[in-house]
């Protein structure tokens, strides 16, 4: 997953390339449809919860505000990217003896979390001679989530050590998608697109502690006429 992030975002520094070349109408949107992040949460598996990939259909996932990039490198052909990264740690601290009147505290765990979705594009765009400018296109889509905990001991013979617990969890997919926009005075626009046919593979896995091998869960879901999104943006 960390090779396929260094793609993207080589992917992304070419195609930002390519605008510049080209020197084409540049495009900028907002978009609000289903949520292709993913969350994982290690301490759920302690207790020996199965392991099984999150659903990746849109009618499982709630809507989010999302943003996109693009530029036509031609008349009739537009290039698409968007996504999203974060990463949040939460530090942890050692467990605490009980003193006059204070309980014993347990050991926190240091707690990091980092998740990214993203996806890239083309459309076709025929010209329809008005406002209305439908396209058809295809997407590369993926998301991935990563969640640790470390806890810190004394072992027996005194020699410091620790223990790491992880969930991750990812999906890989694309589509064909169909849409239309909707053009008016000074370059801004309103349209609304859906996936024709989509796939992805989702899949995860998780170790709940040190010496034990990762247990694996697996998910394919294949869409028609899904995931609508609608979008605001401009062409300038």
């Amino acid at each position: 997953m960390r090779k396929l992030l260094s793609v993207t975002v080589l992917s992304l520094l070419a195609f930002a390339g390519t605008v510049v070349a080209q020197d084409k109408p540049i495009y900028l949107g907002v978009t609000v449809g289903y949520n292709s992040f993913l969350n994982a949460d290690a301490s759920l598996y302690s207790n020996g919860l199965a392991a099984e990939a999150q659903s990746p259909s849109w009618t499982d996932k709630g809507a989010v505000l999302g943003f996109e990039a693009g530029a036509y490198l031609a008349p009739e052909l537009r290039v698409l990217a968007g996504g999203g990264l974060n990463r949040t740690v939460k530090p942890g601290h050692a467990e605490t003896a009980a003193a006059a009147g204070v309980p014993a505290y347990a050991e926190t765990p240091n707690r990091t979390n980092m998740n990214y979705a993203f996806f890239v594009g083309g459309d076709f765009c025929p010209s329809m001679g008005g406002n209305v400018r439908p396209y058809a296109g295809v997407r590369a889509r993926a998301a991935y989530c990563l969640n640790t905990e470390k806890y810190r001991f004394e072992k027996a013979e005194t020699i410091e050590g620790s223990e790491k617990k992880f969930a991750e969890t990812w999906n890989l997919g694309g589509a064909v998608v169909f849409g239309a926009d909707y053009s008016f005075n000074g370059g801004l626009i309103i349209g609304c697109q859906f996936d024709l046919f989509s796939y992805t593979y989702a899949a995860v896995q998780y170790k709940a502690q040190n010496g034990v091998k990762p247990n694996v869960g697996r998910c394919n879901s294949i869409g028609f006429i899904a995931a609508p999104t609608l979008r605001v943006g401009f062409n300038f």
